[in-house]
């Protein structure tokens, strides 16, 4: 159920982003209108991307297929860390743990919250996308050993696949 609903939700979000991208034109404007863009696909990894371990990707909990837990971008330094500051951050509207690491794919951060919530988050900005919610009585959480944490998800061929508490 909670992977239907998911599918369900990625199909729905990519549909918004194509439209939000395609459906901007200015009354008055005399110019042609622009070529649709190409269809923007969620968290669309695939073995080749896994196995070039793009650098300013983190696509798996690991980072890489290796799950190295390293990222070999350069951009912070001995140099300037000290001058680094906070930028945004997001509200999950829980004080239960969280254990999760999320992903951040082509400028898209997926995080994972209690009981197998779902959030994409617009990385550079923290401005939400879209969330996913499997409903899940919270009753199940009595049968957990760590409380309703969930430890994260994952991706391949355009589909998110997360775990559940009644799963």
């Amino acid at each position: 159920m909670a992977k239907r609903g998911l599918d369900a939700l990625a199909r729905a979000a990519a549909a918004a982003m194509i439209a939000a991208l395609c459906g901007c034109h200015q009354e008055g404007s005399h110019a042609p209108p622009a070529a649709p863009a190409p269809p923007v696909k969620a968290a669309d990894i695939n073995a080749e991307r896994l196995a070039t371990g793009e650098p300013d990707q983190w696509l798996t909990p690991g980072r890489d297929a290796n799950g190295t837990f390293y990222s070999p971008l350069r951009d912070i330094n001995a140099g300037n860390v000290g001058k680094l500051g906070f930028a945004w951050d997001y509200h999950l509207g829980t004080n239960r743990g969280q254990e999760s690491t999320p992903l951040v794919i082509d400028g898209v951060m997926y995080a994972t919250s209690n009981f197998g919530r779902v959030y994409a988050l617009d990385a550079a900005s923290g401005k939400e996308l879209w969330t996913y919610d499997p409903r899940i009585d919270g009753q199940w959480a009595r049968y957990a050993c760590c409380d309703a944490i969930n430890r994260g998800l994952t991706t391949f061929e355009e589909r998110l696949y997360v775990r559940a508490l009644d799963s």
